[in-house]
């Protein structure tokens, strides 16, 4: 294929084709890049699986192996595909989708015109992704934002079609090809052009591939394991919070304060289990009262507030409502005062609820019974609430978070959102003061291999307060979530020390 580009100057294209785990996809592939008219059709095949290639196919196109050892990562083809690409314009195309040639030649437009120099695709609206692949949109979404490519939506160098010009590629080398996140970020800092371009795969023809896409719809497929690989290798190359603020956290200091004297037992919840529930607060003499009235109809143990940095009423109003008062002059930052009350909690399930807005007692209890049950963490199921937030950028974390994990059946569960509870035996292996990073808590959780469940559905996500000074900005990130970013990095950088050693490739 060659296509007057700009200026005049002739680009022809190289179709790289990956045949790492299937063959079937091929024979359609190889007439589709003819029929664009490219003289040079590289496939990058499964060194075991060059032999079942129909010899047709072999004779149109050029067969690059790829060895066993090399089979582990399904980009290493790419990478090794592209060192042996003679055009000016390499196009990829994989193994999930096909496309017919009229749309390739309308989606190569971009780049063999000049206008980008990478560029990624995205599907049209007819066709969009099947649900096993959307969390894996949410953890691309994420690190666009880290780098303030929010243009780039869903769209990356793991899927395909994508295009690259030789001119982008000898600015990183082709060898970094097999690791798509590290590419693309290269190509971010070296200042290429980077664009997205729609493309609407052929109805009804998706390739069977069980190898890549096979599992349920619970768990990550061999496809979405392998994109969280490369992902988290890219984030641990990162520094610990990517610059991002920490929310004013002091957590040098949390443990610092004199145990206070504690109120004496009450008659236990249900199963003899005795409830502790911690309350976090600054501020919030206008509902503390209620607060811990609705928290008392649960008969707990004992109600800790932790007061940090008030200027008004809250610790005369909540000690007069019968709680324990743990309290600091000055601010201990976002989520922390869950990491005191819980450091000092008697009880053997842990209920944590924020000061500044009521929820009944009703929708406390399951989270309560969840953890009697046997449940170490109970997790508040907000799924429902965020259809019309699609595009939060920390909705998006918290599904990325899970999917990490290994738990994409916990969707967007979050210790970000109250209620939660957990049982203070699961958790006590680990250290309280990972409550004060609420993602990096559950990470913890999660690899420890506690037991953690959606247990019930509150929509406290619309309940929160709004509070000019750390939900706007004038630019870019605003504080608020500007700091849950930041936390996810951490939770992402703790995942990759417990799996990886600490040492991304």
């Amino acid at each position: 294929m060659r296509t007057t580009a700009q200026g005049g100057t002739a680009h022809s294209v190289s179709v790289i084709i990956s045949a790492m785990y299937t063959t079937h996809h091929l024979q359609k592939m190889v007439a589709v890049s003819q029929q664009l008219g490219s003289e040079d059709i590289v496939v990058a095949a499964a060194s075991h699986l060059i032999p079942e290639i129909p010899t047709p196919v072999r004779a149109k196109t050029r067969m690059v192996p790829v060895e066993p050892e090399q089979q582990i990562n399904p980009f290493s083809g790419r990478a090794l595909a592209a060192s042996h690409a003679r055009g000016a314009v390499l196009q990829f195309l994989g193994e999930d989708r096909f496309y017919s040639a009229m749309e390739l030649r309308r989606f190569l437009f971009p780049i063999v015109h000049g206008r980008v120099q990478v560029l990624l695709s995205c599907e049209g609206r007819r066709h969009h992704r099947s649900r096993m692949t959307m969390p894996l949109d949410s953890l691309i979404l994420f690190f666009h934002e880290l780098f303030g490519r929010t243009d780039l939506g869903t769209a990356s160098l793991f899927g395909t079609p994508h295009a690259i010009t030789q001119i982008a590629l000898r600015r990183i080398s082709s060898e970094l090809l097999q690791h798509p996140a590290h590419a693309l970020y290269q190509w971010m800092k070296t200042g290429a052009r980077i664009g997205v371009q729609q493309v609407e795969p052929m109805r009804d023809t998706l390739p069977y591939n069980p190898q890549l896409y096979g599992a349920t719809q619970g768990e990550c497929s061999f496809f979405e394991k392998a994109v969280i690989r490369e992902q988290m290798d890219f984030a641990a190359s990162l520094p610990h919070r990517n610059g991002l603020t920490d929310g004013g956290r002091r957590r040098e200091e949390l443990f610092q304060e004199p145990i206070p004297e504690r109120v004496q037992p009450r008659q236990t919840v249900e199963k003899g289990s005795r409830l502790s529930v911690i309350i976090p607060a600054r501020n919030e003499a206008r509902t503390i009262e209620a607060v811990i009235r609705e928290v008392k109809l649960l008969n707990p143990l004992e109600v800790i507030v932790v007061v940090n940095g008030s200027q008004d009423s809250t610790a005369a109003k909540a000690r007069a409502c019968g709680a324990v008062i743990v309290e600091f002059a000055h601010p201990l930052g976002v989520d922390s005062g869950r990491a005191v009350g819980a450091s000092l909690a008697a009880g053997e399930i842990l209920l944590f609820v924020d000061a500044d807005f009521v929820l009944p007692a009703q929708d406390l209890y399951p989270f309560v019974l969840g953890c009697q049950q046997g449940i170490d963490l109970a997790l508040n199921d907000q799924s429902a609430f965020f259809e019309s937030h699609s595009g939060n950028v920390v909705v998006a974390a918290r599904q990325a978070l899970n999917l990490v994990a290994d738990r994409k059946d916990l969707g967007t569960g979050s210790m970000l959102a109250v209620p939660f509870a957990l049982r203070k035996e699961a958790f006590a292996s680990l250290d309280w003061s990972l409550l004060a990073c609420p993602p990096l808590a559950q990470m913890a959780a999660l690899t420890a291999g506690l037991r953690v469940e959606l247990v019930h559905a509150v929509d406290s996500f619309s309940l929160n307060r709004f509070r000019p000074e750390k939900h706007l900005a004038k630019r870019g990130h605003s504080p608020a979530v500007a700091q849950m970013l930041g936390d996810h990095m951490e939770a992402f950088h703790y995942w990759s020390k417990q799996y990886r050693g600490g040492n991304p490739k």
